[in-house]
């Protein structure tokens, strides 16, 4: 799909970034701009930067920054085209015209197209086989478990052949790669028999897709009574896909989430989808894995209230134990559904229906800390004053895990009331887990170590990834004033084209940088669309992420014309040309300073009278050389503020 550059700007232009980042994050006004915590990382202070005059966002947690394009990517795991069709109908920008296959020559590729593109060949495959004679185990198993066929449709439901290589040969057939389908995990090789064989087979397949609608994995269930197969086989990890990051369905529950701001969390595929085709379309799947710091955080974007359906199993109760803990250690609010014995979601909606499920949920859910202590109680645990003081420590060991103080505070007392244990026992036993928390584990060290434990260093690689630190104070100043510029017009751009031979760059991104948005410039005058040219915009054109992070974390300091009366547009754009000038200035002269610097001090380490003569010499030199530059900076100026 090519999307027109003008497109992509009218659609950049319709969006304020701290609307979209909003969805995501909670914001908050500093100053000019507005902070919160990375939504890449886990911290405590707050390093995520987004400035609403500059349309750009920036992490000094972990470096990332660029523009609202950029931000989806990063959230959504999607390349630029996947974002720009997603901010599209919330812009007010209609794509229908441009919804067909062309060379995408307007916008940058994503490296994970193929694979992305294998995987949905993939679904597509599985999915067609449920119309062929032999798919009907499958189809015949969906509909007994009470999946309508519009809901299969939905979901992308499919099935895997009951066969060595029928996915395989439909690949070659269709030009797939078998490498990629390796790596993908949907085929193996076999060295016994030098070839490759379907990794999937005879299973119902569930597509797992991004939050974004990608499929980025499958899971698949055993159809036959084959004792020693896996009930549930899943895709390996991939360079798309991270199990510990993924919630099954979250793509067609986040919007749901959001508006109904409550997230309800179950276990398996078909307690998702069962409870979506009634209607309750707020569920979402941890795919019998124990809930992770990763799948926390993605239900964070969406909403801050969590309710809790596993099965009541053992294991089900074992897990939502330890999912609560990590729910609440990132700030959630979660509650707790326990289901009657011998049933799931999916088979207490499918026998009960939505009504019936939604009245159990009001009249039954339970406070996490409720829920925590009916378990303990249900396994002994107050029983003796032995066993209640270890349930106490583990309850409190839970609450510890609390961000909020308030909170924290609120739960204590409600504890202490429901044991009759005396809020300042509570509060000290509370402490002294903080303390042991805070407290880092020292090891003793040995008196001496085998030789194999002190390792050969590893070798540096050979050219080290360039560093934003290492830029000097005056390209940095140059570049930031060179950056804003172009948020008053062209003349300094047009200033810089036309007078190249007077800059002598040190670093790698600032030349990178200004001959990329020389060339931009360039692009948007040939185009005849100079009034569409916008800094944030341009960034989704720089392939090299490192430098787009770096401009952001120019563009989000202060800015240089911060403290400038903004009374009149025409004097603030003069100051900001000013400020340039000045800066372009010390960037011209300040490679001489630093070369007579270097002069002097090799003078004050020599007694050599020819080696002194030689050093005054290109002294005088430097001298003559300095005061051309300014004369030739001096004229180049005249022509810019003429």
């Amino acid at each position: 799909m090519r999307i027109p550059e003008e497109k992509i700007d009218e659609i950049r232009r319709n969006l304020d970034i701290v609307d979209v980042v909003s969805d995501y994050v909670q914001l908050r006004r500093a100053g000019s701009n507005f902070k919160a915590l990375s939504p890449f990382t886990s911290e405590k202070t707050p390093s995520f930067i987004v400035s609403p005059e500059k349309q750009i966002y920036k992490c000094f947690s972990t470096g990332k920054g660029g523009n609202v394009f950029t931000f989806v990517m990063e959230m959504e795991k999607i390349g630029f085209i996947d974002a720009v069709k997603m901010l599209a109908p919330r812009a007010g920008v209609s794509l229908a015209e441009f919804e067909r296959h062309s060379p995408d020559a307007a916008a940058p590729s994503d490296p994970n197209e193929e694979y992305y593109n294998t995987l949905t060949w993939s679904a597509k495959f599985f999915h067609s086989a449920m119309n062929l004679p032999e798919g009907k185990t499958c189809y015949d198993y969906f509909r007994e478990r009470g999946i309508l066929p519009e809901t299969i449709s939905a979901f992308g439901l499919g099935y895997a052949f009951d066969d060595w290589d029928k996915l395989h040969h439909a690949a070659q057939k269709d030009g797939i790669s078998s490498e990629i389908l390796s790596e993908l995990g949907l085929i193996k090789y076999t060295e016994k028999g030098q070839k490759y064989y379907d990794a999937f087979r005879a299973r119902a397949m569930f597509p797992i897709f991004s939050p974004g609608g990608k499929v980025v994995g499958f899971g698949g269930r055993i159809l036959t009574g084959q004792k020693d197969a896996p009930k549930y086989i899943n895709s390996p990890e991939s360079k798309i896909y991270e199990k510990s990051k993924i919630l099954f369905a979250m793509n067609f529950a986040k919007d749901e989430i959001r508006r109904r701001e409550e997230a309800i969390l179950v276990e398996g595929y078909m307690d998702v989808i069962s409870l979506h085709q009634v209607g309750i379309k707020n569920a979402v799947a941890s795919s019998g894995t124990s809930l992770t710091t990763e799948q926390a955080r993605l239900l964070k974007r969406y909403t801050k209230n969590i309710l809790f359906i596993y099965d009541g199993d053992a294991a089900g109760i074992k897990a939502m134990m330890r999912g609560i803990d990590v729910l609440i250690e990132e700030g959630l609010h979660a509650s707790v559904l326990t289901l009657p014995d011998g049933n799931d979601p999916d088979s207490f909606v499918r026998e009960e229906g939505k009504d019936t499920f939604l009245s159990f949920i009001k009249a039954h859910r339970s406070s996490f800390l409720d829920f925590k202590l009916q378990v303990l109680e249900n396994d002994g645990g107050f029983e003796s004053p032995e066993a209640t003081t270890e349930s106490i420590r583990a309850l409190l060991e839970s609450l510890s895990k609390l961000p909020d103080e308030l909170a924290l505070e609120m739960y204590l007392k409600e504890l202490s009331q429901k044991l009759d244990v005396g809020l300042s026992t509570v509060q000290k036993e509370l402490g002294k887990i903080q303390n042991r928390r805070r407290k880092p584990s020292r090891q003793p060290m040995p008196s001496s170590y085998p030789v194999e434990a002190f390792p050969e260093p590893l070798p540096l690689p050979e050219q080290a990834p360039p560093d934003e630190e290492i830029v000097s104070v005056a390209e940095r100043t140059f570049l930031k004033a060179f950056l804003e510029s172009t948020y008053h017009g062209f003349t300094v751009l047009e200033f810089v084209d036309s007078h190249k031979e007077i800059f002598n760059f040190r670093h790698d991104w600032t030349r990178l940088i200004v001959d990329f948005m020389l060339a931009r410039y360039e692009h948007a005058k040939a185009a005849d669309s100079l009034q569409n040219f916008d800094l944030p915009n341009e960034l989704n054109y720089l392939d090299d992420e490192a430098a787009r992070n770096f401009i952001s974390s120019l563009l989000v300091d202060e800015s240089v014309s911060e403290k400038w009366p903004t009374d009149s547009p025409s004097m603030y754009a003069r100051r900001c040309l000013s400020a340039f000038l000045d800066a372009t200035g010390k960037l011209i002269l300040s490679r001489y300073t630093e070369q007579r610097h270097a002069a002097m001090q090799e003078m004050e380490q020599t007694a050599d009278p020819a080696k002194q003569e030689e050093i005054l010499h290109r002294l005088n030199s430097l001298r003559k050389e300095e005061l051309q530059a300014k004369k030739n900076f001096a004229e180049a100026v005249k022509t810019i503020v003429s």
